[in-house]
């Protein structure tokens, strides 16, 4: 069905000359956490055989004091009961997960993953229904469900021998009034029918409206989700989209590009009469459409590995090597040295076109599809960087559609070449090596953000190295002399800013930063920067505040020493993938009252359950039944947690002070009685 709806895109666009009409009804945003085997999961019906673990959670009871009205002792359902998960077979082709969500909790859109054990059945790219956005400070805006839902997932089956699946089922989602849950993954194991027609004709069963139910008992397929979704788009892919096809407008300024306008040109004028206006502009976007074709190509190529990918993106090994390879598209960018096709792949190419007669519309598409892969060798450092984007997602139509929007921006002014206002067209100059500069530095940034999640990387000496060299490049240092045009004295002073802000990512490097939002992280309490902070900006709070407890047994010691010291303990779970634990620690704890007070009376720990294959943090999370973070623990000085008092979720300053004052005023009365 989803080809289908592509193929209909694909016409409405060229009918409307380029209107942007293509569908994903899915769009991932943010972050990936590792996921982790899930201990106590549901029995899936009959239709699923689960290989499971047999430990199971244990629950706490959040609420001690009757009739409290204290929204901190909310009690949380077990995430097995909040999100539970039915997988079925829906036909020898395709799979339905149907989600059930709790009221009050909702699931991430890009954390719902489903992989195949099984080399001869694999996924071909999940079929998300609509979402709701929901704008995250710290992650932006992110696509959530907060009702029941079902996800198609389509099958390729290399072989109809092939009748038993291995499915890895990983998703994650977090209460509203409070905690998010660690990322949860089942391993999950179904019988497939037997494919009766051969593997390349097994995509026709996914658009087939009567397909059988395998599973006795199990819902029809939703066959019009896709369809149902055609017309209500996330606004986040319109955003990719326009992104894609600004960087295609900016590809046009390049030297890279301008080779297709003499192209263009000579197809025109080999039509060897006089050609209209509207016969030009539709030569010129019957040639730019080829090329588009060629670049979706391309990124449902790199889509569809991205299901492979997706997994090894948090490795530290494969983010280094993709920073290096950005770090020599950066200086190829820069004209150190040029990355295109040997020159006989290139001479071969230019040949094969010249006999293809100009003036036919097919021909001229064919054409195009050709000439793409001239300019794209050419362009390979931008094409890359959006095809990144792509492999992180895992869709192969995410790919193709954000590749064919980038090649309908390179295409614009070859159609107003086309449509007869050559004349329009900027003249080559070097000011275009400038748009590469610009793209250089661009990936030069990201490699430096990819590398910033590796500890041992002076992530803030790399952004202070990259801001002053920039900034001196465009004359922050350099006398303006009199009668400058307005540009001049503007490049100067963004080259002045971004070096000041070298500077004061150079301060960071040694005041223990990583964030390059907030440099001087101990002058700036209150900031709440967009990137959520990692290493030793947390670093730099454990020091001041909190201590790492390793394990059970360590916990277990310290509480005891605090009670000899006659202090409260505060017990904090904290993740680096979990909002509100960010909110928190930008805010609430680096607030000065707040500092003060938990200095003078509680020693600070903290459980650092960021790792969902911790054992440690595991059995923490289970002696005191806390599914995931934040959640806040307080403890008295003889060493009993006060339950009543448990937090969970964020709590600003001042809500966080009367809280802590209340504990330390029920811990006396305690100690007293």
């Amino acid at each position: 069905m989803h080809s289908s709806i592509m193929h209909s895109s694909f016409l409405r666009l060229i009918r409307l000359s380029g209107l942007l009409l293509l569908t994903l009804p899915g769009i991932n945003n943010a972050q990936t956490a590792e996921p982790v085997t899930n201990t106590d999961a549901p029995i899936l019906q009959n239709t699923i055989s689960a290989d499971q673990n047999k430990a199971a959670n244990v629950i706490s009871e959040l609420q001690q004091l009757l009739g409290s009205s204290d929204d901190s002792n909310r009690e949380f359902l077990d995430p097995n009961k909040a999100f539970v998960l039915q997988l079925t077979v829906a036909d020898p082709s395709r799979l339905q997960a149907a989600f059930k969500v709790a009221k009050g909790y909702y699931l991430y859109q890009n954390k719902i993953k489903f992989t195949s054990d099984t080399p001869a059945v694999q996924f071909s790219g999940p079929q998300f229904p609509k979402a709701d956005e929901k704008n995250d400070p710290y992650f932006g805006k992110m696509l959530v469900y907060h009702l029941p839902f079902t996800v198609q997932l389509p099958l390729r089956r290399a072989s109809p021998d092939a009748t038993q699946l291995v499915v890895q089922a990983e998703y994650q989602g977090c209460a509203e009034d409070g905690i998010c849950y660690p990322p949860i993954k089942k391993q999950l194991t179904l019988d497939l029918p037997a494919l009766l027609i051969a593997p390349a004709q097994a995509a026709g069963l996914t658009d087939t409206p009567n397909a059988a139910t395998v599973t006795p008992g199990a819902s029809k397929p939703a066959i019009g989700v896709a369809k149902a979704d055609q017309n209500s788009i996330p606004i986040s892919l319109w955003g990719y989209l326009l992104a894609a096809f600004g960087v295609g407008i900016l590809l046009t300024f390049t030297p890279c590009v301008l080779p297709l306008i003499p192209i263009l040109s000579s197809i025109i004028a080999g039509q060897g009469v006089v050609v209209t206006r509207l016969r030009g502009g539709m030569l010129a976007l019957s040639y730019v459409l080829g090329t588009a074709v060629t670049y979706a190509l391309v990124g449902a190529v790199a889509g569809a590995t991205g299901e492979q990918l997706q997994a090894y993106m948090q490795n530290i090994w494969v983010l280094g090597t993709i920073a290096i390879l950005f770090v020599v598209m950066a200086l190829s960018m820069f004209g150190l040295y040029t990355i295109q096709l040997p020159g006989w792949m290139q001479s071969r190419l230019v040949v094969t076109t010249s006999k293809i007669p100009g003036g036919t519309y097919g021909m001229v598409f064919v054409l195009g599809l050709l000439s793409a892969l001239i300019v794209g060798a050419c362009v390979s450092p931008a094409l890359i960087s959006l095809l990144s984007v792509a492999i992180v997602r895992g869709d192969p139509w995410f790919g193709a559609e954000l590749m064919f929007v980038m090649a309908l921006g390179m295409g614009v002014f070859l159609v107003i070449l086309g449509l007869g206002a050559g004349t329009l067209l900027p003249k080559v100059g070097a000011w275009m090596d400038q748009i590469k500069y610009v793209f250089g530095v661009m990936m030069l940034a990201v490699a430096i953000y990819l590398l910033r999640v590796i500890p041992e990387v002076p992530v803030m000496l790399l952004w202070a190295a990259l801001f002053i060299v920039v900034g001196v490049y465009l004359g922050a240092t350099q006398a303006l002399p009199d009668g400058v045009s307005g540009w001049r004295r503007l490049w100067k002073g963004l080259g002045t800013i971004l070096l000041l802000w070298g500077a004061l990512a150079l301060v960071g490097q040694f005041t223990g930063s990583r964030d390059i939002m907030a440099p001087l992280p101990a002058l700036s309490p209150s900031l709440s920067a967009g990137t959520p902070s990692v290493g030793p900006v947390n670093g730099a709070r454990e020091v001041s505040l909190f201590h790492r407890v390793a394990n059970v047994a360590e916990l277990d010691r310290l509480i005891t020493s605090a009670g000899q010291s006659g202090k409260y303990v505060f017990l904090d779970f904290y993740a680096d993938w979990c909002t509100d634990c960010l909110r928190m620690d930008k805010n609430t704890f680096r607030e000065a009252r707040v500092k003060a007070l938990m200095k003078k009376y509680f020693v600070m720990l903290q459980v650092d359950v960021t790792d969902p294959y911790s054992v440690d943090g595991r059995e923490l999370k289970r002696r005191y039944g806390v599914f995931g973070p934040p959640a806040m623990l307080f403890f008295n000085p003889r060493g009993k947690e006060m339950r009543g008092q448990r937090l969970y979720g964020y709590r600003d300053a001042d809500e966080f002070l009367t809280i802590l004052n209340k504990v330390v005023n029920n811990g006396s009365l305690l100690q007293n009685s």
